[in-house]
């Protein structure tokens, strides 16, 4: 009997472990430790009037529960966000944040975001692992101001300007805007980092009556606007007419069958491709590798013209006719020159090689920055005779002159390019342009040429 009554409560033991042991199992994985990881999309430092934050919240192991977000400053609180997750609990949460400052009654100055996240663990006493992170900011809501230094700027249309100005946050982007195109201002006088200047184009393709105005944004986003006085004067360009044949057609496919698409299968298809397609990309990479610049001006004087007569101006319309219909547009970016065949090609002034390879329509093909967003472009070259990161002089031969790319003669297609824009070569040569719409600005401004700091 006695032993009977052993074995009974072995089994019970043993059902009682095993219970025990079960309930273990289940409620263990709900008493993990690990709180939600709390990152956000891009560092803060500042805050301006109104901001979009992205945070993400993240617990692989029970889930969020909860997440709020509020702003400290002194005794001054706000809520941002204040969400609570349904159950199982979402294991990962990305959050839009909108925070007004000045809506929730903060000042400028210093101030703390706070971010609090609870996960669905079991433990302390089933309200879960919290996490707790601050954020310092800095709140400004003030605009920066900025005040225009020059006159009035005279500029053509497809041409260059050049604005002188301050700017109250030294820190500030800045620039000017013409219509919808923004150029980026530079800081060239470290003695006075307020001072800036900006080169910018009056594009040929940009319609009369266009608005330019300078512009800056400080580094909480907060942007201002101010009217820059130019004088636009409205150029016609000339448009030639070219007709087109299959053989033209078919000659200029020839050299770029292994670019065009396969689906183009006619002659005029190819045609319209190189021309248009072709051509559109080209320009766009151009202005992408023209754009790394420096702060300060390497060119003097002027840039010097290359040798050779002109064939065609910066400007000119071409329209291409088929059968007595217009097929096709397109709009000569550079002045053609020819001299004698395989002729060398200098730097029209002191840069930094941005590019030296074949460039599509425009064969091989260097570009220069000068600094300050201006750049020259030299295509159809046959030999290329520099590399990327070059710094090359004024006058040293960067290649020879030839008829790669869409060039059916020997010639230099020649370009400068202002902000990632193509504007007219021939004002950059002229030393009396220079003087009026250049050199001016900085007499007016009472401030020295922009050089490097061994040459001012």
């Amino acid at each position: 009997m006695a032993r009977g009554k052993s074995r009974l409560w072995m089994v019970i033991l043993i059902l009682i472990l095993a219970l025990l042991g079960a309930g273990a199992f289940y409620i263990w994985p709900h008493l993990e430790g690990n709180p939600p990881q709390v990152a956000l999309e891009k560092p803060l430092k500042y805050l301006g009037k109104s901001n979009t934050v992205f945070l993400r919240v993240s617990d692989q192991g029970s889930g969020l529960s909860w997440v709020r977000v509020t702003m400290l400053q002194n005794e001054r609180k706000g809520v941002v966000l204040n969400q609570a997750f349904d159950a199982p609990g979402a294991p990962v949460a990305s959050l839009k944040l909108a925070i007004n400052p000045l809506e929730m009654g903060m000042r400028q100055g210093k101030a703390t975001l706070v971010v609090e996240a609870a996960d669905r663990s079991w433990s302390d006493w089933m309200k879960g692992n919290l996490v707790v992170q601050e954020f310092p900011v800095m709140v400004d809501t003030t605009p920066p101001r900025v005040s225009s230094l020059s006159q009035i700027v005279r500029i053509n249309r497809g041409g260059a300007g050049l604005a002188a100005y301050t700017v109250n946050e030294a820190d500030a982007r800045h620039g000017v805007k013409v219509g919808d195109r923004i150029y980026v201002g530079w800081s060239p006088w470290p003695q006075q980092p307020n001072t800036k200047l900006c080169y910018f184009a009056y594009a040929e393709d940009q319609p009369k009556g266009e608005n330019i105005d300078l512009w800056a944004e400080d580094m909480a986003g907060n942007k201002a606007l101010q009217p820059l006085n130019v004088k636009v004067r409205w150029k016609k360009f000339r448009t030639d007419v070219i007709n087109l044949n299959d053989r033209f057609m078919n000659k200029v496919a020839a050299r770029f069958t292994s670019l065009i698409p396969p689906d183009r299968q006619t002659s005029l298809a190819k045609f319209l491709w190189v021309n248009q397609d072709l051509r559109q990309k080209n320009n766009a990479k151009i202005s992408q590798e023209s754009l790394p610049s420096q702060a300060y001006q390497l060119w003097q004087n002027t840039l010097e013209r290359p040798l050779g007569a002109r064939k065609a101006a910066f400007g000119d319309r071409r329209k291409y006719v088929l059968n007595k219909e217009v097929v096709s547009r397109s709009v000569h970016l550079g002045q053609d020159l020819a001299h004698t065949e395989r002729s060398p090609v200098k730097a029209a002034g002191k840069g930094i090689v941005r590019y030296a390879a074949d460039l599509g329509i425009y064969g091989n093909c260097v570009i220069l920055s000068h600094g300050q967003g201006v750049a020259s472009l030299y295509g159809h070259l046959s030999a290329i005779r520099v590399k990327k990161g070059d710094e090359v002089k004024r006058g040293q031969v960067i290649g020879l002159s030839g008829m790669t790319g869409l060039a059916l003669g020997d010639h230099l297609h020649f370009s400068v390019l202002v902000g990632g824009v193509f504007v007219n070569p021939t004002e950059w040569w002229d030393p009396h342009w220079v003087k009026d719409n250049i050199l001016l600005r900085f007499s007016e401004a009472g401030l020295p040429q922009p050089l490097p700091p061994a040459q001012q």
